[in-house]
């Protein structure tokens, strides 16, 4: 009889007492979602224990401890396994394996405009329909093409391949033309995601292509778009037969990582993404809402599946779904596998205007690179910018430093950290007919209370840096805090961070950083606004990365403020040209004098826990405690608006 170890035991308790409170958290903190709770009701399970899994707020390498040279590379075919079985466990659920033999029948063929079609059936047991169609060749001539494998909403994808010379196939597995229901009920054990249900499909389908004549099936390329995408990149994950995979505005968990899109990035975010659309992934997955950064794997390690084989993975800039840091970072941490494998050059981003569509140009320029990566002529890819590297705010200065550090010494200190202002590359021109800016060229956008007015004063909004949608942050989210604060009587002075929405394009000069350019603009903007509304003293209400180019502001003094709310006042983002000398308690004393108050959420992966509290403390400055994640929830937003309407000039005196 096996014996049961005390010391186990009592670790297995407290594990499960984790567990339990984990679950209870986030039961509180979770918007409603039917879905969820039906599968909680069903017998799903609790929450992890996040406390035994690794906490990364940024990427690592899909690479990492693996050799150099020959024996990384045969290493891969290891981690390989060993990364598909972290997306099965934690994001899609176990699939069947493909089965030794499957089924297909040519239902019709007809010949139409030089195009013959057929339409085919892929199962047995179940099945999957696929639209396969080739150009006819000329008289006596047999030619087998490289086909384009799609789901069925991208005709207009079909046709542009079709175009070139190049056959297509489109597949019965995508949103309102969706066969995968089908092959769920044939398996009624297996719980998975539905985008896994229809990446296995792909894979089926590919079955059926071997024997098809006419195509050549080493050249199948898997392609999709939107959440298209996110199931063209698991097709190519789990299965090595495709040629190469065109991943375009696939969003987080496609080619944007969780960790470096959430809800405090204003992106789509693990909550948004699990309660809007629920049996895309495994149930599991809703526990990592604001945990993020315990999520045992991510979209890097997806593309890195991929590797050897070519993927491009395309992104808008101005599309509120992803991030463009975020697929940077992301491709960057996934080219290790690549570079492994002997394929530097086989990941590459490419960056287009607009937002989340993918027009007509979008999809000649991913056809472009296909046709280069499988045996076209070459292209030339772009080359990507060179990115500074600035310094992370690091989560060991959010508690108090081990001495206070004031006055001359603090303003000393944080003019070393930032670096000069200077000027940004590609800043905006000269002002319109009308338009506030900064002397800089930085558009102000002011907010008026529903009657108009000056209001009951100025409110100075800084929010995180949203890349594509700047002030506006926000993806579906409520109603933004700077409306909010609007409608409540106020003047809301806002603009785009450095790098974010009209500025997408801007990067601090050398010698600068992005918090000394952000904190630089901050004091113009105030200084434009209260020329603009006659209110001299304007209040702060910023959130995240604007909590902390507040408190920098704050620090240097350079605008005198009526008061200040800080939201979650951390940031992992890179923001500084050097280490500060100086801690978060040492910013928080400088609003001394003036009404100021922490909202500091009770679990932030960016401040280790107690230490936004601690640095209240010692700064004496008030803290608010929430039963919230790092977001800005609707409770969030309210408390902000009532904060400022009880210390703020009274609404009488609108």
């Amino acid at each position: 009889m096996t014996q049961v170890m005390p010391g186990r035991s009592r670790d297995a308790r407290t594990a499960a007492a984790r567990r339990r409170r984990y679950t209870a958290e986030l039961a509180g903190a979770l918007p409603p979602s039917g879905p969820f709770e039906a599968w909680r009701a069903a017998g799903g399970e609790p929450a992890p224990d996040f406390a035994r899994l690794p906490a990364r707020t940024g990427l690592w390498s899909p690479a990492e401890g693996l050799p150099g040279g020959r024996a990384g590379a045969a290493a891969w075919p290891a981690r390989r396994a060993v990364l598909r079985a972290r997306w099965r466990r934690w994001l899609t659920g176990d699939l069947p394996p493909a089965p030794r033999r499957t089924s297909a029948r040519v239902a019709s063929v007809r010949t139409d405009g030089g195009v013959e079609a057929r339409e085919i059936g892929v199962g047995d047991g179940w099945s999957v329909r696929a639209r396969l169609l080739l150009p006819v060749p000329a008289a006596g001539v047999r030619r087998d093409v490289p086909v384009y494998l799609l789901q069925s909403s991208h005709g207009p994808w079909a046709e542009a391949a079709l175009a070139r010379g190049w056959g297509a196939c489109l597949v019965s597995a995508a949103d309102g033309d969706d066969d995968t229901a089908d092959v769920e009920r044939a398996h009624p054990s297996v719980v998975a995601g539905r985008l896994a249900w229809r990446a296995w499909a792909l894979s089926r389908v590919l079955d059926a292509l071997q024997d098809q004549p006419g195509v050549d099936a080493r050249r199948v390329l898997v392609g999709g778009h939107s959440r298209n995408g996110k199931t063209a990149l698991l097709a190519a994950a789990f299965d090595d037969r495709f040629a190469g995979v065109v991943s375009s505005s696939s969003g987080v968990l496609g080619a944007i990582p969780a960790r470096l899109c959430t809800d405090r990035h204003f992106g789509e975010g693990v909550e948004l993404l699990t309660r809007h659309y629920p049996d895309w992934y495994h149930p599991r997955l809703r526990w990592f809402a604001g945990r993020e950064h315990r999520l045992p794997t991510d979209a890097h390690e997806l593309l890195a599946l991929a590797a050897p084989r070519p993927v491009l993975v395309s992104v808008a800039v101005e599309d509120p779904v992803e991030r463009v840091p975020a697929a940077r970072a992301a491709v960057d941490a996934a080219r290790d596998a690549w570079a492994l494998l002997g394929r530097p050059g086989g990941l590459e981003l490419a960056l287009r205007p607009g937002g989340h569509r993918a027009d007509e140009s979008a999809v000649a320029a991913q056809l472009d690179w296909a046709q280069s990566v499988l045996g076209g002529p070459p292209r030339r890819a772009a080359r990507p910018p060179v990115a500074s590297s600035p310094v992370p705010w690091p989560s060991d200065r959010v508690r108090p430093g081990p001495r206070p550090v004031r006055g001359e010494e603090l303003r000393a200190a944080v003019r070393a950290a930032l670096g000069s202002p200077g000027t940004t590359a590609g800043a905006p021109g000269a002002p319109g007919a009308g338009e506030l800016r900064t002397p800089d060229g930085v558009a102000v956008t002011l907010l008026t209370p529903p009657g108009g007015g000056g209001g009951r004063g100025l409110v100075l909004w800084l929010g995180p840096p949203c890349a594509a949608t700047g002030w506006r942050a926000g993806y579906e989210q409520a109603e933004p805090l700077p409306a909010q604060l609007a409608e409540s009587g106020w003047v809301v002075a806002c603009h785009d961070p450095v790098g974010s929405g009209a500025r997408h394009a801007e990067r601090p000069a050398p010698g600068s950083s992005p918090l000394a350019r952000m904190t630089a603009d901050a004091a113009a903007v105030a200084a434009v606004a209260a020329a603009a509304t006659g209110h001299d003293r304007p209040w702060v209400a910023a959130y995240g990365t604007g909590a902390l180019v507040a408190l920098h502001l704050s620090a240097l003094g350079e605008v005198t403020t009526a008061g200040t709310v800080l939201v979650a006042p951390s940031c992992g983002e890179p923001l500084l040209r050097a280490r500060p000398g100086y801690a978060l308690a040492d910013l928080l004393a400088t609003t001394a004098g003036r009404p100021a108050v922490v909202l500091d959420p009770a679990w932030d992966p960016e401040a280790p826990p107690g230490a936004v509290a601690a640095a209240c403390r010692a700064a004496g400055v008030p803290r608010v405690p929430l039963a919230d994640w790092h977001r800005l929830s609707a409770a969030t937003r309210t408390a902000v608006v009532g904060w400022l309407d009880a210390e703020g000039p009274q609404r009488a005196r609108v």
